[in-house]
């Protein structure tokens, strides 16, 4: 009981309290996103997202107070639990929306495997580099075995946002370890080549990339012109700018978002991954200003953390973890206001939903884990 309480008293309270004060404006925003609906499962949103925030609670404290080296040792357990969850949900998943990503677990709760595979993936992979001295081309075939599968899997749901994040999570944490930065570099040449393969192929010259659906090429052709599909796939870029827009400085009022209101931001995103557009209308440019502000303490204090860590097991842990809310805080922003392809990528502890928030306090556990043993080894 004692060691329990000298590692509560050694929590990153400031870094606790940000995420309650960020977690409580989601709560709020959810709630004004969907308060006005005749359905019932988007006007208890809110009560659904308070529950899963209880819950993940209990799982941030649970494992920010276990060492982080237990976690990475049994980092293969998670690898194959995600990697299994990840067959069962393209085998007995719940298709929503177009894609099958969800397992149901009991009337009314769900889970999504590619939310569980992206930590289970930076543990294993935080394993495999303190495992493995080398880090030259065997190193990196090695993290490619272990990268693919689960992408692969993510992919075919499809999800191309999250299976997307692992691979730049992986380039920072390789570069990181000390790879030979030549063969960190071909990769980002191959990602430039597809990126201006998606424009002056794709958008330019109507060509198809292999591997992806239809409607995958025409968010490209979308995200380039909105105009290419203005009532279809260009819908909800083209409103989100409209929200944002026409909140200001200082926003239309709370429950005063009439996008969302009145259907122009579809009900099934205004809420979860297009939540920073109602955020944008209703508390215009300072609320917005002051969600971005908080998440990037949020993502900065993740980097600290890493900075003092015991070792380099700590250090990569954290540094992981800072990569992927990184790239979701980057994409979700950024999509909403067109600077990034619309993806289904959520807004750390702002989106609603259930797996991805105590997936979120978990990660934040295992950074919270870092900091409190970076004494004690």
């Amino acid at each position: 009981m004692k060691e329990f309480f000298l590692k509560m008293g050694r929590l990153h309270w400031p870094l606790f309290f940000l995420l309650l004060a960020l977690c409580s404006a989601s709560v709020a925003f959810i709630y004004s996103a969907t308060y006005f609906s005749e359905g019932t499962e988007f006007r208890n949103a809110w009560l659904n997202q308070i529950t899963w925030l209880c819950i993940g609670l209990a799982v941030f404290f649970f494992v920010a107070m276990i060492d982080y080296h237990v976690w990475i040792e049994h980092a293969w357990i998670f690898y194959l639990v995600a990697f299994v969850l990840l067959i069962g949900v393209l085998v007995a998943g719940t298709s929503m929306y177009g894609a099958k990503r969800w397992l149901k677990l009991a009337p009314g709760i769900g889970l999504q495997p590619s939310e569980v595979a992206k930590p289970a993936y930076i543990l294993m992979l935080v394993w495999l580099l303190c495992k493995i001295p080398h880090r030259g081309l065997k190193m990196c075939g090695i993290t490619l075995a272990f990268l693919l599968p689960p992408m692969a899997l993510i992919l075919k749901q499809p999800d191309l946002g999250s299976g997307a994040v692992l691979f730049p999570i992986s380039l920072v944490l390789l570069f990181l370890a000390g790879v030979k930065k030549r063969y960190i570099l071909l990769p980002i040449l191959a990602v430039a080549f597809v990126v201006g393969f998606t424009y002056f192929g794709v958008y330019k010259r109507d060509m198809h990339i292999p591997g992806l659906k239809e409607y995958q090429m025409d968010r490209i052709r979308t995200f380039y012109n909105p105009e290419f599909d203005k009532l279809g796939k260009g819908w909800m870029s083209k409103q989100s700018l409209i929200a944002i827009g026409s909140g200001g400085l200082t926003g239309k009022g709370y429950l005063k978002g009439t996008q969302a209101m009145l259907g122009y931001l579809p009900r099934n995103t205004s809420y979860n991954d297009f939540i920073f557009a109602s955020i944008g209308e209703e508390g215009g440019f300072r609320t917005g200003s002051l969600i971005i502000v908080g998440l990037a303490a949020a993502f900065g204090i993740c980097l600290y953390v890493s900075s003092q860590a015991a070792d380099n097991a700590g250090a990569l842990l954290a540094a992981g973890i800072s990569t992927l809310f990184f790239i979701h805080f980057f994409v979700n922003i950024g999509m909403t206001i067109r600077v990034v392809p619309v993806t289904g990528i959520p807004l750390p502890f702002i989106s609603y939903g259930g797996t991805f928030l105590v997936i979120c306090f978990a990660m934040m556990g295992l950074v919270q884990s870092v900091w409190i043993h970076r004494r004690v080894r």
